[in-house]
C-alpha cells in the first residue's frame, strides 16, 4: 500500500438503528449482523447499524481505471466505538487484489479487538465463498483487517465475475468485541448478541424486565463466563435467560460486575464494591464476588461499619480481617446491632462459627 494513492468511491446501501453512550462506556442495543447474502435479495439490503457494530454492502465504481493507477479506494461508513471506520479495496505486492479494513484509531496505548467479515460478491458461488474471510484480531494504531487475496489476473478476467460493469461489490462486517483502553484495561462489550449465537449457543443472555413490555439485556460468551463461573456451564442462550433479581440494580452495575467475571480489574469505591458485590453474589458471578472482596479488604474505613457489611454480604475474608482490628467487646457490640437487625439470621455458617470464636474464645 506504500505509495500509492488513495481516493474515494461512494455507492452503497446502508441502513441505521439506534445508538447510544453512557458514561464513557461504549453501549449499543444491536441485533445480530444479517451477513449472509442469501438473507437479502437483489435490490435491498438489510443489516443495522450501532455503537458497536456494523454490517452492510458498498460497490466500488471504476474499478478498473482505479488499478490502473495504482490506487486503493476507499470508503468511510461509519463511526463505531468512537472511531472512523474505512473500507479500502486494492492491489497488493502487484499481484493480489483485496478488500481491507481500517479502524482510526490513532492512539497507540488503545488496542481494539473486533471479529470482522469480508467479501468479495461474485456470480459465481463456489468462487465467492472461497474468498470470503471471517475472523478475530486486535487492532493497533495503523493495523488493518485483511480480507483473502485473490488473483488479480482472475479478478481482471471478466469471465471470472469479479467485476461487473467495471464494479465491485463488497460485503463487510464488524463486531467489537472489546477495547483495551490507555489505563491497559480491556473492557468487553456485552450489549449486543454474537451473531451466531443461535446456531452455535454460544451466549448468555442477562434479563432486566423494567416493565412487562421493557426489557434490557447483556449478552456474555458462554465460554468466557462459564470458565470463571461454573454456575453457567450448561446454560444456553435459547434455554436459560437469567432474568435480574433485583428491579432496582443498576445496569451499569451489572455491566461492571460482568466485566469484572470477564477478567477486567477495575477500581470502585467503597460504596459501589457493596453494591456490586450483591449483584455477583445474586447472580452467581463467583470470581467478580472474590475480586470484590479482595478490593475491600484493601479499603480503609471503620472496623465497625466494615463487620456489618461483612455479615450482611456474607464475607467471610472480609470479616476475619477487621475481626483482628476490634476487640472481643467491641465485637460483641457491633453484633448485638447486627443481630437486631435480623441479619445473623441469614448469615452462613461459617460467619457464625467465625463471631462465636471472636466473642467467646478472644480468635481472631
Amino acid at each position: 500500500m506504500c505509495g500509492l494513492n488513495v481516493v474515494t468511491s461512494s455507492e452503497t446501501r446502508r441502513d441505521t438503528s439506534k445508538t447510544f453512550k453512557k458514561n464513557n462506556i461504549i453501549l449499543s442495543a444491536r441485533p445480530h449482523y444479517i451477513f449472509n447474502s442469501k438473507n437479502t435479495n437483489k435490490n435491498r439490503t438489510s443489516f443495522y447499524v450501532n455503537s458497536n457494530s456494523t454490517s452492510g454492502i458498498h460497490t466500488f465504481k471504476n474499478v478498473v481505471a482505479h488499478l490502473a493507477q495504482r490506487e486503493h479506494q476507499t470508503y468511510s461508513f461509519v463511526t463505531i466505538g468512537g472511531y472512523v471506520w474505512k473500507l479500502v479495496l486494492g492491489v497488493f505486492d502487484e499481484m493480489y487484489f483485496r478488500p481491507y479494513l481500517i479502524c482510526g484509531n490513532g492512539n497507540p496505548k488503545v488496542e481494539v479487538l473486533i471479529r470482522y467479515y469480508l467479501k468479495v460478491r461474485n456470480s459465481n458461488e463456489i468462487l465467492q465463498e472461497k474468498f470470503k474471510q471471517e475472523a478475530f484480531t486486535n487492532l493497533e494504531r495503523d493495523k488493518i483487517a485483511i480480507g483473502k487475496p485473490i488473483p488479480l489476473l482472475e479478478v481482471l478476467n471478466l469471465k471470472n465475475g469479479w467485476l461487473k460493469d467495471e464494479k465491485c461489490t463488497v460485503e463487510y462486517g464488524i463486531q467489537i468485541e472489546a477495547v483495551q483502553g490507555d489505563d491497559g484495561n480491556r473492557k468487553f462489550n456485552f450489549y449486543g448478541k454474537l451473531f451466531d449465537c443461535k446456531q452455535k449457543q454460544n451466549m448468555i443472555r442477562f434479563c432486566q424486565e423494567i416493565y412487562s413490555n421493557n426489557k434490557r439485556y447483556l449478552h456474555c460468551h458462554k465460554q468466557i463466563l462459564s470458565h470463571n463461573c461454573p454456575h453457567y456451564s450448561d446454560n444456553t442462550t435459547e434455554s436459560h435467560a437469567k432474568l435480574i433479581p433485583d428491579h432496582d440494580i443498576e445496569f451499569s452495575d451489572l455491566e461492571k460486575c460482568l466485566q469484572i467475571a470477564h477478567g477486567v480489574r477495575m477500581k470502585s469505591s467503597t460504596y459501589l464494591l457493596f453494591e456490586m458485590i450483591k449483584i455477583a453474589q445474586s447472580l452467581y458471578l463467583t470470581n467478580a464476588s472474590h475480586f470484590i472482596e479482595e478490593q475491600l479488604i484493601w479499603k480503609k474505613y471503620k472496623d465497625e461499619v466494615f463487620i456489618q457489611y461483612a455479615i450482611k454480604c456474607d464475607l467471610s475474608r472480609f470479616l476475619a480481617v477487621h475481626l483482628k482490628k476490634v476487640t472481643p467487646e467491641q465485637a460483641l457490640n457491633i453484633i448485638r446491632s447486627t443481630f437486631n437487625e435480623g441479619q445473623i439470621d441469614n448469615s452462613s455458617m461459617e460467619i457464625k462459627k467465625m463471631i462465636v470464636a471472636k466473642v467467646l474464645y478472644r480468635k481472631y
